[in-house]
């Protein structure tokens, strides 16, 4: 979080469901995490996200989580079962296999204007070129899914990345997400930068081009727990600020959790 959404060439977190699942294959110890936020500062635009990564010593890393986005008359939501591998050295791979939902109630309390559902696939690709420098790749809903009858499939898109670690404590981060369908129609560019204050703290900023904005947050991290903070700014909608609470199984710091 904080750092402009640029991070499918690090992936090293409970995160990597989202970003890279290539990069649960990385991942050392059991966490688990949930996220709030609120679109554009609205209530009725809030989005909840809980997940988990159980890493085992043959079989990679597992994950899964449940988001859900909207209110009452208007929802979303999402399951994700995930799994990332190590094909062997230090080149990983993983996939997503998602449930998506949407549901419109009805005018009464009983009736609905409509619900559907699609499964979709992801997958995901992780190297490390060496100690300081990570690529990463992932394809989002590569079997096309469609919601009910909708005409078009749901958003498709490659995303590329990379991540560099400039010293010990410093790692930059650079994104290029490449449109597949028509719903996402412009390349979009996302940049990011950590850097490790101390074992306990991390100060992260990052921008993207679409929409053109910038992103700061910071990362706590207290025995097993770890609370993360990001703040977006929009040019034209109320900036965004979102929360995120995690724990890893084993004390943490900051240091150790951003390693390649």
């Amino acid at each position: 979080m904080g750092m402009g959404g640029a991070f499918t060439g690090v992936a090293d977190d409970v995160n990597a469901i989202y970003w890279n699942p290539a990069g649960l294959a990385v991942v050392e110890k059991l966490e688990a995490m949930g996220m709030t936020t609120r679109l554009f500062g609205l209530k009725d635009l809030t989005y909840y996200l809980f997940g988990g990564v159980v890493p085992t010593k043959k079989m990679g890393g597992f994950g899964l989580s449940y988001s859900q986005f909207g209110c009452s008359e208007y929802r979303e939501s999402q399951t994700i079962f995930s799994s990332g591998q190590t094909l062997g050295g230090d080149v990983y791979f993983g996939f997503n296999v998602k449930i998506m939902s949407l549901r419109i109630k009805g005018a009464s309390t009983n009736s609905d204007y409509g619900k559907a559902s699609a499964f979709g696939l992801d997958v995901g690709a992780l190297a490390d070129i060496s100690s300081k420098f990570r690529l990463g790749i992932m394809a989002m809903n590569l079997n096309s899914p469609r919601l009910g009858n909708c005409s078009e499939n749901l958003a498709q898109r490659i995303m590329l990345g990379t991540s560099f670690r400039i010293l010990s404590r410093c790692i930059t981060s650079l994104d290029l997400h490449l449109p597949l369908s028509s719903i996402m129609v412009e390349p979009e560019a996302r940049a990011g930068f950590e850097i490790l204050v101390n074992r306990n703290l991390a100060l992260r900023a990052g921008a993207e081009n679409d929409p053109a904005r910038f992103t700061v947050g910071f990362g706590l991290c207290w025995k097993i727990f770890k609370f993360d903070y990001a703040f977006l700014s929009h040019p034209f909608l109320n900036n965004q600020h979102q929360f995120s609470l995690s724990f890893h199984l084993g004390n943490q710091t900051m240091q150790n959790q951003s390693a390649f």
